[in-house]
């Protein structure tokens, strides 16, 4: 480990020395949006088929809630080709978790899951800058690259006298994706700006396969499953975790559920000039 980081201090060193100040750092953190993908389709047909079939005198508790709120960081090297030009390599981290609950009253039933999405986008950018004004500076980007994805997904289902509960962590997965963005850079001092960017992301994460463990009607059990989504009866969208594709007079429409990673970031951070 000490090799290793000494090699990239060296690394970063002559990089530093050979093109001068034509190298920048730039670190950014904020908020993003998740599109959310079949995983939010299911939640709301989940939801809508639930008030399809309930009776009169029934009610249900509804917390069924979709991805979407998340956080996103990242650090980007930057190489200035001229004074409105740059290339730049990015590495981040952006996730979002949320817990859905729907509760039967009429009997007791409850559904409670909780997935947790993250990704780390390495890309390749191209920098745009225009000058507004004598000290700040319109940013466009535009870049594409590798989204390496992970999901932890916990759930539970109460339905007397049978339980079920349990975690699934399927393997990662690593799927192409772009983004483009528009934002200010302002100068706080000769070589250190304050930067502001609204990014869009376009990356969609589907095949997720893996391990799961839990307890079943009392009994420890575990194995391994696909995410699968299809429509039910052609109207409500589902999903669930399946050894191979449903099938049955109501399935339609099978396929490897979608996670989807577009969506919208808010940014704020620092460029520093080497």
């Amino acid at each position: 480990m000490k090799k290793t980081m000494l090699c990239l201090c060296l690394c970063a060193f002559l990089a530093t020395a050979a093109f001068g100040e034509k190298l920048a750092v730039k670190v950014n953190l904020g908020g993003t949006y998740l599109m959310g993908g079949d995983y939010n389709k299911g939640i709301i047909g989940y939801r809508d088929y639930e008030l399809s079939v309930l009776g009169a005198s029934e009610t249900f508790i509804d917390s069924m809630k979709t991805l979407g709120l998340g956080y996103q960081c990242g650090v980007e090297l930057l190489y200035n080709l001229n004074a409105n030009l740059a290339v730049g390599v990015e590495a981040g981290y952006l996730g979002a978790s949320v817990t859905s609950h729907l509760e039967r009253t009429w009997h007791n039933y409850k559904w409670t899951i909780n997935p947790s999405l993250t990704a780390i986008p390495v890309t390749l950018n191209i920098n745009y800058f225009k000058p507004l004004g004598k000290k700040m500076k319109l940013h466009a980007m535009v870049g594409a690259g590798a989204f390496i994805s992970s999901l932890n997904y916990v759930y539970n289902i109460e339905d007397s006298p049978n339980s079920y509960n349990g975690t699934w962590m399927p393997d990662s997965q690593t799927v192409f994706g772009a983004k483009a963005g528009i934002g200010i850079e302002y100068p706080l001092a000769k070589k250190f700006f304050l930067t502001v960017d609204v990014t869009g992301r376009y990356a969609q994460v589907k095949g997720f396969t893996g391990a799961w463990e839990g307890i079943y009607h009392g009994v420890a059990q575990s194995g391994s499953g696909t995410l699968y989504a299809y429509d039910y009866d052609g109207t409500y969208t589902v999903f669930g975790i399946y050894t191979a594709a449903p099938s049955g007079a109501h399935v339609q429409n099978v396929r490897e559920a979608t996670f989807s990673l577009s969506g919208i970031s808010l940014q704020v951070g620092v460029k520093i000039s080497l």
